[in-house]
């Protein structure tokens, strides 16, 4: 009950600091439509922990837990709302946008940042609450990456190949075999990004029709003392080495098709739809690629636990992509700078030395 009623205080806190720091963003985005629906979404989440009353007894605990289930679910569609938001933005200023992208680009990062660890205390509870064996919450004791990379080979060759007609083999090398503490659906999801775009280059570069003898995808899982790094290989063409920067930008894509293309009109978001978002249930034929947020959010998501993700490339080759992985218990919610100093001035963290102008968040 202790985790309940911290959390009862606690994300009311961070779900209001995203309403103002959302409400205060440059270049109308707050009143862009997608963003506006966040804002009112996360709003409401407020007033529904509001008339929540803190969980002291059992009763109370399990009827708080699943209010956050409901707030979990509506809270899925908010990644989508948010880059549509941004495409709107870009639409209206076109060339302009390059002008302005860096500051967009670190709105964005702050706020998945933040988000990516508001979703992790709303389904740590979750699952603490279920208490299932093996587990601490949302954290698995031990973690096999090969378990989960074969997993997120099989999802990305499905979904190449109903996009493109055939897909890559992925072949999964684990040196020193072993498991480690970690949330696997955060690795599941960096993965299947990874993979995605690896059997989208092979089959770009290599195939003309159908059933075409592709050359592997392969990838390698180390266990180092400080991290388990995987490195992703592929034979797909590289990445010229101008273009490098861009593949950290929020909204960029190579994919000669996107998803954004004619869905300006018929933008319609609502909480509890879950099937275009990471870390929810996937429709059966994803969107491949597109987007233009995938690789950025992967590599938000190894930060946050202390890791990293990087890509070097061999342009007129093919891609290395290291997924480096901390060794849960060193670093948890490893939080930017950017990302600790709310503009809301709400102090939801213990420290007593606080500058009085930038109040640190938890």
């Amino acid at each position: 009950r202790e985790h309940g009623v911290f959390l009862h205080r606690e994300l009311r806190i961070r779900l209001a600091q995203r309403v103002l720091e959302l409400e205060s963003l440059p270049y109308r985005l707050g009143e862009r439509s997608g963003i506006r629906d966040v804002i009112e979404w996360y709003t409401g989440f407020v007033h529904l922990l509001e008339d929540s009353p803190v969980p002291h007894t059992d009763e109370q605990d399990e009827d708080f837990t699943h209010l956050l289930s409901k707030i979990f679910e509506e809270h899925s569609e908010v990644i989508q709302a948010m880059a549509f938001g941004v495409q709107d933005l870009i639409a209206e200023m076109q060339e302009d946008y390059s002008l302005v992208q860096a500051e967009v680009d670190g709105i964005l990062r702050r706020f998945f940042t933040a988000r990516i660890g508001m979703r992790f205390l709303l389904q740590h509870h979750i699952e603490s609450f279920r208490n299932r064996d093996g587990h601490s919450g949302i954290l698995q004791i031990a973690c096999d990456p090969e378990v989960i990379a074969q997993k997120a080979a099989k999802d990305s060759s499905m979904l190449c190949r109903a996009h493109l007609g055939q897909a890559p083999h992925i072949a999964i090398h684990h040196t020193n075999p072993g498991t480690f503490t970690y949330v696997p659906m955060h690795l599941h999801y960096m993965l299947t990004e990874v993979f995605k775009n690896s059997c989208r280059a092979v089959v770009e570069r290599h195939a003309d029709g159908f059933d075409d003898p592709l050359p592997f995808v392969h990838c390698h899982i180390v266990h180092g003392y400080e991290d388990v790094t995987i490195r992703i290989s592929d034979e797909g063409g590289g990445i010229a080495r101008a273009a490098l920067p861009n593949i950290w930008k929020f909204m960029y894509t190579t994919s000669k098709k996107t998803p954004w293309s004619g869905r300006r009109d018929d933008f319609r978001t609502k909480p509890g739809d879950s099937a275009c978002n990471p870390l929810q249930r996937p429709k059966q034929g994803g969107v491949l690629a597109g987007f233009g947020v995938g690789l950025t959010l992967s590599r938000l998501y190894a930060q946050y636990f202390g890791g990293d993700l990087k890509i070097m490339s061999l342009d007129g080759f093919g891609t290395d992509v290291y997924l480096h992985l901390n060794r849960l218990g060193t670093a948890c919610e490893d939080l930017p700078q950017g990302v600790l100093y709310s503009p809301s001035m709400r102090d939801s963290s213990a420290l007593e030395e606080v500058p009085q102008e930038q109040l640190l968040i938890s």
